[in-house]
């Protein structure tokens, strides 16, 4: 699905609107997660991606990453609580492949959620992710144009 020029994809993806976030549950029951597109497009052309280690707890909305580019230095808020049980190495070697293929090889880190069943619902998917993520682009004016 397409919202000002911002990729969402909508199988097998919900996603953290507040955060600008994706997440992909996989196979094992870990989750797979970056920025969305519309998220890579604010930040700009990133320079560089810190990661919290391997190993460490996160706090669903609290910080997992910090993403630098040419206009923006931020943190990249962790959409599920968990444990990092993998960063993406060619990420953190090249920050751009978050820009090129958000969605993809420039996925960030993957967690063993800790509260799955309380923090699941509040990742949308679907029609609920579509018009969430239109309403919320629209408030901030966003888009990938």
């Amino acid at each position: 699905m397409e919202i000002e020029g911002c990729n969402f994809p909508l199988e097998g993806i919900r996603y953290d609107v507040d955060d600008q976030m994706w997440v992909r549950f996989d196979d094992d029951g870990n989750a797979t997660s970056g920025l969305t597109d519309v998220g890579q497009h604010i930040a700009g052309n990133l320079l560089s991606l810190r990661a919290r280690k391997v190993g460490e707890e996160v706090k669903k909305g609290k910080r997992a990453a910090i993403v630098e580019s040419g206009k923006y230095v931020g943190p990249v808020n962790a959409p599920l609580s968990g444990k990092i049980i993998e960063v993406n190495e060619e990420v953190l070697a090249n920050a751009r492949l978050v820009n090129e293929d958000p969605y993809g090889s420039g996925w960030i880190l993957r967690i063993k959620p800790s509260n799955l069943d309380a923090e699941k619902e509040e990742l949308k998917e679907g029609e609920e992710a579509i018009d969430a993520l239109r309403a919320k682009m629209e408030m901030e004016s966003w888009g990938c144009k």
